[in-house]
């Protein structure tokens, strides 16, 4: 028992040992990779092709580098929407310089709960721009604002907070330094 110790935890052993911990692992990765959509049989003895009839109806979203019949244009955001982010976003620029809380407080009403409670706490002198420079633009669910110091994007859902019952919502907000 001694001697087996002893050539378990010398060199050699625990290079054996490691060894096969990653030849492990690299099996066990390999073996979750075999799905029945990439050609192997599956565990009832077919060639996968009906398990992946499901995975191939349409949807109805498009992806991002879809191309041919089978994609959906966006729908475009209404002007409601547009005009909603550029209230947002003149809020959001603080531009009587309120405190904290007051800058919370005016810009709370355009965001889902979620994007409010993620804002909380954020201090208006971050905010890394002054003022808004071009035309918002709208490109699926998102409108972009051109701001003196890069562009500011939000993405809008339509949805209720707790002063809106229904209409355009700030559910995310990326900031891209020009």
């Amino acid at each position: 028992m001694n001697r087996a110790l002893r050539i378990i935890f010398s060199r050699y052993g625990i290079v054996v040992i490691i060894l096969v911990l990653v030849l492990g692992v690299i099996a066990l990765a390999n073996r979750r990779q075999e799905t029945p959509l990439d050609g192997t049989n599956g565990v009832d003895g077919t060639d996968g092709a009906a398990s992946s009839e499901a995975f191939t109806e349409d949807d109805g979203f498009a992806t991002e580098d879809c191309t041919g019949d089978d994609c959906y244009a966006e729908e475009e955001l209404p002007q409601e929407a547009v005009d909603r982010a550029v209230e947002f976003t003149a809020a959001w620029l603080n531009p009587g310089g309120s405190g904290q809380a007051a800058w919370f407080d005016s810009i709370e009403p355009y965001m889902t709960a979620e994007t409010a409670e993620a804002m909380t706490g954020v201090d208006p002198e971050t905010v890394p721009a002054e003022e808004i420079s071009g035309e918002p633009a709208a490109d699926g669910s998102k409108v972009s604002i051109p701001l003196d110091t890069g562009t500011l994007t939000l993405t809008m859902l339509e949805g209720a907070n707790n002063w809106t019952e229904n209409g355009w919502l700030v559910s995310a907000i990326d900031w891209e330094q020009s």
